[in-house]
């Protein structure tokens, strides 16, 4: 993943983190020492990483539509190539998962979830220049406001 990519990569998983710590804040039965403690390890993380987040900003700023279509096509190849690390542990998790129906629903999710991420892969495969034509050209066309 090159530079530019992660710092694309960390404003939009950190919007998602900061959204989320936000929501936490509204969850009544999680005690107050747990919410800081959550907050606290967030706001680290955006103080160490304040300059990679700030040219991920400047960058979603200057082309959103760019930036955003590469981190669409970055995450799904990040997706592929974590694989290798999804199922080892979701087949562990179904391992000692004490709910049958919760153990199988499981499995089937992973099952499906890897013939669509193949599905997807293998025709992002064959058809890449066509799709990147649609999306790069044909789909920002048809978008307002994507320079």
């Amino acid at each position: 993943m090159n530079t530019t990519m992660l710092s694309t990569s960390l404003l939009v998983f950190t919007t998602i983190w900061g959204l989320s710590v936000l929501l936490l804040w509204m969850r009544p039965r999680i005690e107050l020492i747990w919410k800081i403690a959550a907050s606290g390890i967030f706001g680290f993380y955006v103080w160490f990483f304040y300059k990679d987040l700030l040219q991920g900003y400047k960058q979603f700023e200057k082309d959103w539509y760019m930036v955003t279509i590469a981190f669409i096509k970055e995450f799904s190849a990040l997706i592929f190539a974590n694989m290798f690390f999804l199922w080892p542990l979701a087949l562990i998790i179904i391992f000692y998962k004490a709910d049958d129906v919760g153990a199988e629903r499981l499995l089937k999710f992973m099952c499906i979830f890897t013939l669509v991420v193949w599905l997807v892969f293998t025709l992002y495969t064959f058809f890449s220049k066509q799709i990147d034509t649609f999306l790069f050209h044909t789909l920002r066309e048809m978008i307002p406001n994507a320079r």
